[in-house]
């Protein structure tokens, strides 16, 4: 900048709105591919670590505890039943474009035969029925509604628009000394 363009340090700041809209688009890594097209065929797949024994899903590729690496040879298809071991109720404080205004339950399952999943929707319950020890199945969307477009290589939950939740079976409760301990 030439000496008789510098600018005024003592000038006031000018600014300006200006928005703008980034979107990424994330290509599937091949283990998150095979869990969302698993997904789409209404299959829970899960991988099991061959060190400890621990079952992933969605599947990670490795055991973030033994730091061992998984692959389709650890691959197991998973139940779409089982217990509630932990939920938050969720309330929701109302914000500018919040839509959602009632409280909800997220829970933590671990699956029949092995597996855990981690922030599922429970649905067909009151928020004050829901509990430790509830049965419940996987209540998945119809198949023209079925996508994974939520489904990305940092995947917690499942995807919404594949499993809309999971609901009562009726069963009775587990009860809590039969739980696992070891839920990760």
């Amino acid at each position: 900048m030439a000496e008789s363009q510098a600018a005024d340090l003592n000038a006031p700041v000018v600014g300006m709105d200006y928005h703008m809209h980034v979107q990424y688009h994330e290509v599937l890594c091949p283990v998150m591919r095979e869990f969302a097209d698993a997904l789409m065929d209404k299959r829970l797949i899960g991988h099991k670590c061959p060190q400890c024994g621990l079952i992933y899903s969605p599947p990670k590729g490795y055991c973030p505890i033994c730091v061992v690496p998984t692959d389709k040879s650890h691959e197991l298809e998973l139940q779409q039943r089982g217990t509630v071991t932990n939920y938050t109720i969720v309330t929701p404080v109302q914000y500018h474009g919040q839509e959602e205004t009632d409280r909800f339950a997220k829970a933590s399952l671990q699956l029949d035969g092995g597996g855990t999943l981690s922030l599922q929707d429970l649905l067909e319950i009151p928020v004050d029925d829901v509990r430790i020890g509830l049965r419940v199945e996987a209540v998945w969307a119809s198949d023209a509604e079925r996508n994974v477009d939520e489904v990305t290589n940092r995947s917690w939950g499942i995807g919404e628009s594949a499993i809309r939740g999971w609901q009562p079976t009726g069963e009775p409760d587990v009860p809590a000394d039969e739980l696992p301990t070891n839920v990760f």
